[in-house]
């Protein structure tokens, strides 16, 4: 059993013995594949639950490894599942449900709601990056807030999510972060937000709700994402970016007006070969 969501991949899927779909392709792949159907909303997510239901192994975490290292002044809620090597220091709370997995440190005063995931090797409530040139050296800013991070949220591995200087960063309800991403001190990121591998967010940002940051997009400090905007891969951004729009290229802007430039760069070189012909052609009949 398989599943498919995009029309073009149906003709990879001929040896599937059955296929979760989607309603509006149910039609299609019945005439081209003959094979039972399952029609599904969310068929990727349909065909992991089905995997476990059929004996695929379930990696979820559950009680408290015995080398994981827990402050007696931190607390934790009903079926939280704390992994080997965890750190967890003074003052953290963490919501019932939730899970830390192996290597992961939570630095003190951290909240963290419920059902939230945090993998492998991340960081959560260390010091900002924060220094300022005094007397011929780099001289360590405190960072005295804290992290604040709402219910459903998912942390990847090997991601940094620093302490405010004072107040909070927070992190919304329902936001998914990817493996390797780096969120700085003062960032305050909506709900429902995913933010994808290697993204750079620099200080006292400010992400408003279903925005996507796609791989390696990196943002100046104190800029704003407005509401439901997408931001593609790599992209630089370094001035505000309004609700609802696509931006790319770097610096960012509007996703269309960079695939013009793209594209205008591209025929560069056949356009300096018309121009050097063409002038070429006046200097001789001239």
């Amino acid at each position: 059993m398989t599943f498919v969501t995009a029309r073009k991949r149906l003709s990879e899927v001929r040896e599937a013995e059955a296929l979760l779909v989607t309603a509006d392709l149910a039609e299609e792949a019945t005439a081209a594949l003959g094979i039972p159907l399952l029609i599904s909303k969310a068929p990727a997510l349909d065909a992991g639950r089905a995997g476990l239901m059929l004996g695929g192994r379930d990696l979820r975490l559950s009680g408290i490894h015995p080398s994981a290292v827990i402050d007696p002044e931190a607390r934790l809620g009903d079926g939280v599942a704390i992994g080997p090597m965890v750190v967890i220091g003074a003052g953290v709370r963490i919501g019932a449900g939730s899970v830390i997995h192996a290597g992961a440190v939570i630095h003190d005063g951290t909240v963290i709601g419920e059902r939230c995931v945090i993998h492998a090797n991340a960081v959560i409530g260390g010091e900002g990056f924060g220094f300022e040139f005094v007397d011929g050296a780099h001289r360590r800013i405190p960072h005295l807030g804290i992290v604040r991070i709402e219910d459903d949220v998912e942390v990847g591995a090997n991601t940094t999510v620093d302490r405010a200087r004072f107040g909070e960063t927070v992190i919304g309800t329902g936001t998914k972060i990817d493996n390797l991403v780096q969120i700085a001190h003062n960032v305050k990121i909506g709900r429902w937000c995913v933010i994808v591998s290697q993204v750079g967010i620099a200080g006292s940002c400010h992400i408003e709700d279903g925005v996507v940051l796609a791989g390696q997009a990196g943002l100046v400090p104190h800029v704003t994402v407005g509401r439901g905007a997408r931001v593609g891969a790599s992209t630089g951004v370094a001035v505000d970016v309004p609700a609802g729009v696509t931006w790319s290229g770097w610096w960012g802007g509007p996703h269309r007006e960079n695939l013009a430039q793209i594209n205008a760069v591209r025929k560069l070189p056949e356009f300096m070969k018309s121009v050097r012909d063409f002038m070429k052609g006046h200097a001789s009949g001239a």
